[in-house]
């Protein structure tokens, strides 16, 4: 049985409570990342209506903004922190070829002439009244302010246009990068940098926003772009995208792009007066190109280009070395000619000379590979220090190793990382989770029984092992041209048995250092531990469900005795739970409370386990000390449940459920606002179910005559507040649905148990009162035949032979009927007279009841009455009982 149960099927109810729980809709959240070009002030004001239509149109998401540095956005991909990303294309692209983002729309604006501008490139400018700068060879030894060094348009377009005309970053005496595009200006403006890099459209912009003058600024190498509205020095490049990141379904993404779509250009009025939105996503090839050629994120280490590739690159630079290497030999030469006689004599001198230069070149040599060590060791570090936050931040062991995998094999040098945990069969092992890879990798390295071997052998010796290229071989991953593995154990401690290990591979040609190793050992013990802290956190989480699943059986169990004892409690306690569910809810009390109150509800009379069946199953009125008796399955009950600590407070509920407002309840003689308010609806479903039961001694009241009681004990006994919502709620009520709203026995054991307390002491058979209240109760509709013997003579006999003697015979008789009518009720009434329903037929002509009977020769006579089952009938026998 439920706790919640409300009607005669437990099944029906549960699958109630299924049903209701999916009906409530689930909200989605959903981050939208936006790179903070201006400050996040004003990316929250240019956004925010975006934001807005999403919202509306996509009601079943909840989506938010999250603004981010130029320094945030990899962080908050690598987390999975946001789920879309607009920022500028170079990010994008990077994003892209790192993380795997993918555009699904592009931004434009509209100019004043309606037209739509999708593209977007740099600005590069200086004060007008600066004379001194008018070419972009001026700002050789000038002061340069930019955005950011990821920045698109405030940094790297303006880069690539000075790349054409010879200069570098290293051109200027002084670079300073001010992280917002309006930072840059008023730099400018203000004469703490002679010439600035922003993105187009930010000059006029601020002019709009009439915090500077366009007048007061001239564009170096200023292009004229047909049907492009903003001064610009650079080639033109595709606008920002809306892109979503890997974990971000199709779906969404579809419904977002064509959210977008059909969002009114007067949405985004913000970044142009003539209207904003978005469009199908463009081509972003033109910004692959740019930071391929500048070398930058994510083609810094890109350097293997092909010959013909570094011939149209590159032909000027090989013409002039060609020149250079033919006038080198020349003039070679023409020295070696001059001088044969002066390297004779100083040959000892090269000699010298020689040796010097090679140790200069292996002093130099041996500078740039710690050099390049130190950088590879960096990448590591910080590859170690975002799995140390993935660690901090994740709230699942799964998802933990998860992560951890995928940010392990987006360092450059590492090509595949997978964990393996211990299987329940002995030297077994299951990969748990594995990073990002093909499917030819995850058979090779987590398949295959040599790879699961060296597995085990790192569990069985619990330490780490190395394995080279050789070992490698044996598992079929040639193709993958892996040169070294580590397999590191995952435990709690250095002495602990391990959980798994972590298993991370390399594809660069010396395999792992010393350094490298060390901090992934130190790795995999943070991760053992916090895989150990997780699974302890499982097993407590079961354990703690256990519990509550054994406390729970063990009070239904106790509910169930109460139920096979007395069946009219077990519907009352159902009933009573109905109710007070339905005036909460009315009320308007929480989902928790409303549950706890079921509950309570449900329990509310477990304490009458302690009453015995004398008075519980009584069916008549109960005597004072009776009464008393029965008020104390209240702190019984309270005793038992508050004893376990899951339901304290239901305990104490389920306690005052018998307080009155006036202080005339029962057990502490609680007033008003003392009586909880849950306590206080249970009160008034109780006293409606007591009312509207029938019981032995009492008949049913309607419902109508139930809440015309209640609102007369408003303010007295009932809470004026739940009566209310009770007469709202339970006017509407069909008591004829509701279970065992009778107090009538149901089955042969609870009708023996009733009839006890109508049984004749002396005969053993029923009584006269049982009669009485079965024609009352309209018990008849079952009768089919109804007789009455009457014995004449037996007050003589009694005179005779003693009031001992009589009573032998009336229990002589009284079991010659039982024996003579199989299957009747018989009834003692009237001292000497007996009521026979339901006879068997003809049973008077087979047997006489004086001569075949123990009043054989007693001088007592038998006079035989028979009654017809009609309403006639019955008043005959009716008023026989008076």
């Amino acid at each position: 049985m439920s706790l919640f149960q409300t009607d005669s099927s437990p099944k029906g109810w549960i699958l109630i409570l299924v049903a209701l729980l999916f009906s409530f809709p689930v909200v989605a959240d959903v981050s939208i990342g936006v790179l903070s070009l201006r400050g996040d002030a004003k990316v929250t004001e240019a956004w925010q209506p975006m934001l807005e239509h999403l919202n509306n149109t996509l009601p079943e998401h909840h989506f938010e903004l999250v603004p981010l540095g130029f320094d945030e956005v990899h962080l908050a991909t690598r987390q999975r922190n946001v789920d879309f990303i607009i920022a500028n294309s170079s990010f994008f692209v990077k994003l892209e070829k790192l993380y795997g983002a993918s555009a699904v729309a592009t931004f434009y604006t509209r100019n004043a002439d309606t037209v739509a501008i999708n593209k977007f490139g740099g600005v590069i400018f200086t004060r007008v009244d600066r004379d001194d700068i008018r070419l972009l060879s001026d700002l050789k030894d000038k002061r340069i302010a930019a955005v950011d060094p990821s920045s698109f348009g405030g940094w790297q377009t303006g880069l690539g246009e000075l790349h054409h005309h010879g200069l570098s970053a290293n051109s200027f005496s002084e670079l300073n990068f001010l992280h917002t595009h309006d930072a840059v200006v008023n730099a400018v403006q203000q004469g703490d940098a002679d010439a600035g890099f922003i993105r187009t459209g930010t000059l006029e912009q601020m002019a709009s926003e009439s915090t500077i003058q366009l007048s007061d600024f001239f564009v170096l190498a200023e292009r004229n772009q047909v049907d492009f509205p903003y001064r610009v020095s650079t080639a033109l490049y595709p606008e920002w995208p809306l892109a979503k990141l890997p974990h971000v379904a199709d779906t969404l993404a579809m419904d977002v792009a064509i959210a977008l779509f059909s969002m009114p250009e007067s949405t985004l009025v913000f970044h142009s007066p003539y209207g904003a939105g978005w469009t199908l996503s463009q081509n972003y090839q033109p910004v692959h190109d740019l930071l391929r050629e500048l070398s930058l994120e994510p083609y810094a280490y890109q350097n293997n280009l092909s010959l013909i590739d570094a011939l149209q690159r590159y032909w000027q630079y090989l013409v002039v070395a060609l020149s250079a290497l033919i006038a080198c030999t020349v003039v070679l030469f023409y020295v070696i000619h001059i001088n044969r006689r002066l390297q004779l004599q100083q040959g000892t001198l090269s000699q010298l000379n020689s040796q010097l230069e090679q140790r200069v070149e292996e002093r130099t040599n041996r500078i740039e590979s710690l050099l390049e060590h130190e950088q590879y060791l960096r990448r590591i570090v910080q590859t170690v220090a975002d799995v140390n936050q993935i660690i901090i931040t994740s709230t699942h062991r799964i998802e933990m190793l998860k992560s951890a995998c995928d940010r392990l094999v987006s360092h450059p040098e590492y090509r595949f990382a997978w964990v393996a945990g211990m299987h329940s069969r002995e030297q077994d092992t299951e990969r748990l989770v594995s990073s990002y890879g093909s499917t030819e990798q995850l058979l090779a390295l987590t398949q295959h029984p040599v790879s699961l071997r060296q597995v085990w052998l790192a569990i069985q010796d619990n330490t780490l092992r190395i394995l080279g290229a050789s070992d490698l071989h044996e598992t079929g991953s040639d193709s993958l041209d892996l040169t070294a593995a580590a397999l590191l154990p995952l435990r709690s401690d250095a002495f602990s048995t391990p959980m798994g290990v972590l298993c991370v591979y390399t594809h660069r040609p010396s395999g792992f250092d010393a350094d490298e190793i060390s901090m992934l050992e130190q790795l995999a013990g943070d991760l053992g531990f916090a895989m150990h802290a997780f699974i302890r956190r499982e097993e407590s989480e079961r354990a703690e469900v256990s519990r509550i699943s054994n406390y729970e059986e063990t009070i239904l169990a106790m509910v169930d005795l109460i139920e096979k004892r007395d069946t009219y409690t077990a519907g009352h306690t159902r009933r009573v739970a109905t109710y007070a569910e339905l005036i909460a809810r009315k009320m308007g009390l929480a989902e928790e409370q409303v549950q706890q109150l079921i509950k309570a509800s449900t329990l509310h009379d477990i304490g009458k386990i302690i009453i015995p069946d004398a008075v519980l199953l009584k069916p008549g009125s109960l005597t004072p000390l009776e009464y008393e008796l029965i008020k104390q399955h209240v702190s019984v009950g309270y005793e038992t449940l508050s004893a376990i600590k899951m339901y304290k407070d239901l305990a104490e509920l389920m306690r005052h459920h018998h307080e009155r407002l006036d202080g005339s309840g029962y057990p502490q003689g609680l007033k008003d606002g003392d009586i909880p308010l849950p306590a206080r609806i249970m009160a008034v479903a109780d006293s409606f179910d007591a009312m509207t039961s029938n019981r032995i001694y009492k008949p049913r009241k309607t419902v109508d005559e139930a809440l015309t009681e209640l609102q007369s004990l408003t303010n007295i006994h009932y809470d004026a507040t739940v009566v209310d919502a009770a007469v709202q709620t339970l006017k509407s009520i069909d008591l004829d649905s509701q279970p065992n709203a009778e107090q009538l026995p149901d089955s042969d054991l609870e009708r023996q148990r009733f009839a006890y307390f109508f049984n004749d002491q002396l005969t053993g058979l029923y009584n006269a009162e049982y009669l009485r209240f079965m024609l009352q109760r309209e018990m008849h509709q079952h009768f089919h035949s109804l007789q009455m013997l009457l014995l004449h003579e037996f007050a003589a006999f009694n005179v005779k032979h003693g009031w001992h003697a009589g009573n032998q015979l009336l229990q002589g008789f009284a079991s010659w009927l039982q024996t003579h009518c199989p299957g009747a009720m018989i009834f003692r009434v009237m001292g000497d007279d007996f009521v026979i329903i339901n006879a068997p037929d003809g049973w008077l002509q087979n047997h006489d009841p004086v001569t075949d009977s123990p009043l054989a020769g007693t001088g007592v006579g038998v006079e035989q009455q028979r009654f017809n089952c009609d309403t006639a009938g019955l008043e005959a026998i009716q008023d026989y009982l008076r």
